[in-house]
């Protein structure tokens, strides 16, 4: 008797979440400098990422709070789930993005895949946000 050896796939790169608007997200890179002793990242977007600036896109992916509560307003969202950070560093920083929902509304947390529209806004100044984030977001 035959044994029957099954393929199975692992989760551990998540890339069914990856989509177009995710690897445009993700092309985001950074020019080093060095001023007075220090290392400074300004950020660089690329001609498709300038593109998407002030545009409203759809992407899913996992809610990673920035504050803790169980509704949130201001959150960001990643290819990978909160509880997979193991995984995080490997090949290199997943894509994230920073989202703000609707003014006046919250999202309740879940540790399943959301699907989120918003307006793409690219920060490149203020060091305290993400330079990609969605802004009016509402979930689907």
């Amino acid at each position: 008797m035959a044994q029957t050896v099954s393929k199975r796939n692992h989760l551990s790169d998540h890339k069914p979440m990856m989509n177009k608007t995710w690897t445009i997200f993700d092309q985001l890179m950074y020019k080093v400098e060095k001023r007075n002793g220090k290392t400074h990242y300004t950020p660089f977007f690329p001609a498709a990422l300038k593109a998407l600036h002030g545009k409203e896109v759809v992407i899913s992916g996992y809610m990673v709070p920035i504050h803790a509560g169980r509704r949130h307003h201001h959150f960001m969202l990643s290819v990978l789930p909160v509880f997979q950070c193991m995984f995080c560093g490997q090949d290199g920083i997943p894509a994230m993005v920073e989202v703000r929902v609707d003014q006046g509304k919250k999202i309740m947390f879940t540790e399943e895949p959301m699907t989120i529209t918003g307006t793409v806004f690219l920060n490149a100044s203020d060091e305290n946000h993400s330079e990609i984030q969605l802004h009016q977001a509402h979930a689907q």
